[in-house]
């Protein structure tokens, strides 16, 4: 099912869709907002940065630079 809006956006920003759908091969206008909208909504997710704990060393040598706890 597809729903019907009215969009009203600044004469600037709609030169720069028409000149960004000429430059793209876009058949419309439509075409080229429903594109941006759903790469903007429906985008893969980002991977998870590996951030956190550094391993665990095994190194007696390093026991005696540690912390007691």
């Amino acid at each position: 099912m597809t729903k019907r809006i009215m969009l009203t956006m600044a004469e600037e920003l709609f030169k720069a869709l028409e000149d960004k759908r000429k430059e793209q091969g876009y058949m419309t206008v439509q075409e080229i907002i429903n594109d941006i909208v759903r790469k903007s909504l429906f985008a893969p997710a980002a991977k998870k940065s590996k951030a956190g704990r550094p391993m665990k060393i095994d190194d007696p040598y390093l026991e005696y630079f540690s912390r007691k706890r």
